[in-house]
């Protein structure tokens, strides 16, 4: 373990350790004649300030003698000015985290169990939020128990940005476009050897996709050590052979000039500024990104349609999730997961969507109208973003967030990129550095926090 790893988990556990010891019996210490303040963290949201604060005040009407102080912090800063004010004995209240970085700090005791704190009177979070969002949050914390540490806030489901000019090029329709990893790859050589374009491409080294991808496939890179007993933990399974060889179709693709050389050196950006250039056909992205291609590329916007995420054998797109958190130092637990459940809610949530072209992580939410645009709304200068927005609606029923729930995950991440790029930029033996790979995870697994296979995605249930 890393000595700056090795600190943050020891300053994590030492800070639940005393919160344990140091929360006060009632959740609202300063009295009944003092205004309770909760100090709320989010990542990169200033610019949404009007909606931010009008959310804040609204809640703050609805809950009386609470009083919310809201700070935005940029993304590139938020692990280390929690940790730093954790540290202090001065953690936010409520705070906001990505799908990457939210598990390793839930697995060391950073946050509070919410099934306890939810407002009574509500509905469960299983009634209230859509499944595949919902997973994330729920970390297994030993002893087969899961503990609800989080709150899905909004979400960017993959789509499938397809150039359909460049399709006709390389003799392909959108009705004979596999919507599958495979199905593309098969394809991958014969489009580029008519256009000398790329039909497809994915963040392989820098960013790599390829441990999503593998559990969207459903083959996790990951196994229990006795799967009669769940609680001897996990360890890594990188060199079994269906993983070995999923991962090795992507090598060869790359290696054969198929997939183009930014996969290896770039990550997602590629994805976009080859599609801007109109040198690729299909890319899987956050629909979002739409705009950008108006701006940068009227003519492939011109060109461009948008449908369901590029998934694998599960039948279910990929998307990142955002969370929100209370802090285990929080002196007001029960306010700050009303604030929790306030900024998550159907209604807040679809305003917010309103705001932002981004999707909620509530059923409720998606059944609304704004989500399901007439096809006159899906006319003219914006009908494709319109378009884009109803496509993905769709697909949230069944989209995944397939981040593992591991403390670990980012780390795992880490070393399979740096193998990744070995073999595809060194020409490194794949089975050797998979091999080595897997002794590298087992180490990293052992270090970290008690896992169970509960904490991997794996959907059962293919579309």
């Amino acid at each position: 373990m890393s000595r700056t790893r090795r600190w943050i988990r020891a300053l994590l556990l030492l800070i639940a350790a005393w919160t344990l010891v140091a929360l006060p019996s009632c959740s609202r210490s300063e009295g009944a004649d003092q205004p309770v303040e909760i100090e709320f963290w989010t990542i990169a949201l200033a610019r949404f300030d009007s909606y931010i604060n009008a959310q804040i005040r609204g809640f703050e009407q609805a809950h009386p003698g609470v009083k919310v102080r809201w700070v935005d912090v940029p993304y590139t800063v938020l692990e280390r000015k929690l940790i730093s004010a954790a540290a202090a004995g001065r953690a936010p209240d409520v705070v906001n985290m990505s799908d990457v970085n939210y598990a390793r700090f839930a697995s060391l005791g950073a946050f509070a169990d919410l099934t306890t704190l939810i407002p009574t009177g509500a509905e469960s979070p299983e009634q209230r939020y859509l499944p595949g969002s919902l997973f994330l949050c729920k970390v297994y914390t030993g002893g087969g128990k899961r503990q609800l540490l989080a709150l899905p806030w909004y979400v960017n489901p993959q789509s499938s940005i397809i150039n359909t000019d460049l399709l006709q090029q390389g003799g392909l329709t959108l009705e004979t476009l596999p919507t599958t990893w495979r199905g593309l790859l098969a394809l991958a050589p014969e489009f580029r050897r008519k256009t000398g374009k790329y039909l497809i491409s994915q963040p392989l080294g820098q960013e790599s996709q390829l441990p999503i991808m593998l559990l969207s496939e459903g083959l996790p890179p990951l196994k229990a050590k006795d799967p009669k007993n769940p609680d001897a933990g996990i360890e890594a399974d990188l060199t079994r052979k269906d993983v070995r060889d999923y991962i090795a179709l992507w090598v060869e693709t790359f290696k054969s000039g198929d997939i183009p050389r930014a996969a290896g050196t770039q990550g997602h950006s590629h994805l976009l500024d080859l599609y801007q250039e109109q040198s690729i056909a299909v890319i899987s992205t956050g629909p979002n990104l739409l705009k950008n291609v108006r701006d940068v590329s009227p003519k492939a916007y011109a060109n461009s349609t948008v449908r369901d995420g590029v998934h694998g054998r599960l039948g279910r797109a990929h998307m990142p999730i955002m969370v929100l958190s209370v802090t285990s130092q929080s002196k007001h637990p029960k306010e700050a997961a009303a604030l929790a459940w306030w900024m998550t809610g159907p209604e807040v949530q679809l305003e917010f969507c309103k705001t932002v072209p981004i999707m909620p992580s509530t059923i409720a939410s998606v059944s609304d109208p704004f989500f399901k645009p007439s096809d006159a709304e899906m006319t003219g200068a914006d009908g494709l973003l319109v378009r884009a927005r109803r496509v993905v609606a769709e697909s949230l029923p069944t989209a995944v967030g397939f981040t593992a729930a591991l403390e670990s995950w980012p780390d795992l991440r880490r070393s399979f990129e740096e193998g990744m790029k070995r073999v595809l930029l060194d020409n490194a033996d794949l089975d050797q550095v998979l091999a080595e790979l897997n002794v590298e995870w087992n180490r990293i697994l052992a270090e970290a926090s008690p896992a169970t296979m509960e904490a991997v995605p794996q959907p059962d249930v293919a579309r």
